[in-house]
Parts: structure tokens; sequence; C-alpha cells
């Protein structure tokens, strides 16, 4: 399994280490941007935290455990999703019911939570609990994308690993190695997923050409379609990372910087035709302006809508 997973070597090596010394803690928080690559690596710990082999410093694969692990039967793994817009409280009290009971196969019980910003405050405590007296034979991994949502006494009792973006030059020659993709489509890809590797990876798998189509708000200029665009931007919130490539690259065209340093350089005629439209100012309020909205969608009861259409409308009139 490692060799599928991109990246993240350090903490790779942090949660072997762990597992060999028989010191897995309790309670981890894995925080990072979505698509970093944090359920791909809980996954890869709680697999190897079950798998049979004793000398495997990655998962054997073909033990019992991980087997079962592979097809989404492993008694002894659970992994808990938002019940839609939130991780819901009678979820936190069904893992607490479980949790308490011994582990039926391998040595530990484990629970991935996927989206822990996404609990509100008495599904937030109720979570606490168990951390503050974690039975001994488990563990709790959640996953964040947004960490200063956690409440602090939630991050205090847990070990927390920071999934940060890789350096564009190491994600394009991971990409070249492990897929069916040329050098200049990795960098791209690395480019604009800003080294986010489940971004990159969906680029390269859907196609880089597909990113090079101008966005529609470049090129708009009445208002009412602010509202129509912004119901786009919330199906599709990664829109906002391409979408400041887009403005970076408008900026480079009027410096007449080489074309080698635009992202979008199949687009470069058209950009040369939009950037008389922009002035400097423009351009640079516009990247602030996507930058904070993506800050404010990280909130908790923030409207995404009323946000997003408050950007359209800004970067449509220029403001």
């Amino acid at each position: 399994m490692q060799n599928t997973i991109i990246g993240h070597q350090n903490i790779i090596s942090q949660l072997q280490n762990a597992v060999k010394s028989e010191r897995v803690a309790g309670a981890y928080l894995f925080a990072g941007e979505q698509g970093a690559g944090k359920e791909t690596v809980a996954l890869f710990f709680a697999n190897l935290i079950l798998c049979e082999s004793d000398e495997a410093s990655v998962p054997c694969a073909a033990c019992r455990a991980c087997r079962k692990i592979k097809s989404g039967n492993h008694p002894d793994l659970q992994i808990i999703r938002p019940d839609g817009a939130q991780l819901k409280i009678d979820q936190i009290r069904e893992m607490q019911q479980r949790i308490s009971y011994q582990p039926l196969e391998g040595p530990r019980k484990i629970y991935i939570i996927a989206n822990t910003e996404k609990m509100n405050v008495y599904t937030a405590n109720s979570l606490l609990k168990t951390l503050e007296e974690p039975p001994a034979a488990s563990t709790i991994i959640l996953l964040t994308e947004n960490l200063n949502a956690m409440l602090p006494t939630i991050r205090s009792r847990s070990q927390i690993l920071t999934f940060y973006p890789m350096p564009t030059e190491e994600l394009a020659n991971a990409l070249v190695d492990n897929f069916s993709t040329n050098k200049e489509d990795a960098t791209n890809a690395a480019i604009l997923s800003r080294g986010i590797v489940g971004k990159a990876i969906t680029l390269v798998e859907k196609g880089i050409g597909d990113s090079q189509e101008v966005p529609e708000i470049l090129d708009e200029t009445d208002l009412i379609a602010a509202f129509r665009l912004a119901e786009q931007f919330e199906k599709d919130l990664d829109r906002l990372d391409e979408l400041v490539t887009w403005y970076r690259d408008l900026l480079l065209v009027q410096q007449g910087a080489p074309k080698e340093m635009i992202t979008h350089i199949d687009a470069v005629d058209r950009l040369q035709t939009l950037a008389p439209r922009y002035s400097h100012i423009r351009l640079q309020r516009a990247i602030k302006t996507v930058l904070q909205t993506k800050s404010l969608l990280q909130k908790i009861n923030v409207s995404k809508t009323i946000t997003l259409e408050v950007m359209c409308i800004k970067l449509i009139q220029g403001r």
C-alpha cells in the first residue's frame, strides 16, 4: 500500500515507528486540505496496526486482516463520515458504545472519523469524553480540513500530524513515476493543485487539458451572472484554487513574463486578449478576494451560497 502513497514520508515513518515500538497512541489528529492524503495515510496506518505479519513495515496485503480491510469488512476498523452536512452526536455515541468492547480479531479497535471540523459543540464535547479516557485497546484517528475549527481540548488530547502541500517538482516527479503522464502535464497538475496530492491526481486522471478553459467569470461584466457563477463554484469548490492560477497568469501576461512561467500555456492567446481589461491592482485584489473567500468557507455557520455570491460580485465589479 505504501507504494500508492505520494509524499508525507516523514509522517509515514513516524507511524511505522509507533507500530514497531508498540507505542500507538489512543488519538491522532490528521490536519490538512481536502485531497492532501489524510485518509489514505490513516487507512495505511490502520492496516499496518491490524496486519498479522510481524515483520512488515508496510501491510503485507496477504494475511486475513489485510484482505478484510481491502474488502471493507474488518470488524475492528470503522470509518465514520458526516451524516449530511454534519457529524451528528448519535454517530459519536454509537462509536462510544462499540469502542468499549474488546477487539474481535486485531490488537486494537480503530475508528477513522472524517471531516471532524463538521461537528457542532455538543458532538465535539461528546467525543471529548472518549478522548479523555480512551479504552486501552483502541485508536481514534480524526481527520480535519480546518485545525482551527477543532476544540482546543480535542487538539490537546490528540497527536497532531499536519499534511502540508508537496513541493511542485517533487509532486510532478511522483506523478510521472506513478501515472501515465508526461512531465509537462505533471508539472501543470502540480502547479494547479498547489501541491495537494489528491487534486493533482484528479487533474492528471481527467486530463490536464480540461483545466485550460478560461473561467467565465474572467470575461463576465453582468452582475446578474454573479449568482449563477456562485452556484457553479459551490458545486465544485476546488475551482477556487484554479481561479487563483488564472488571475496569476493574467498578472504574468501583463508583465511580459516568459511563456514557461504561465500555468495555462494553451490559453495564452486568450489571456493576452483579456489582460488589457484588468489593472495590476484589480488582479491583486481579485486574488486576495478569492483567498479570503476560501478562508471564510472554512468557518462554522458561514453560508456558502452568500459568501460565494459576494465573491463573484466583487470579482465582476473589480472591487
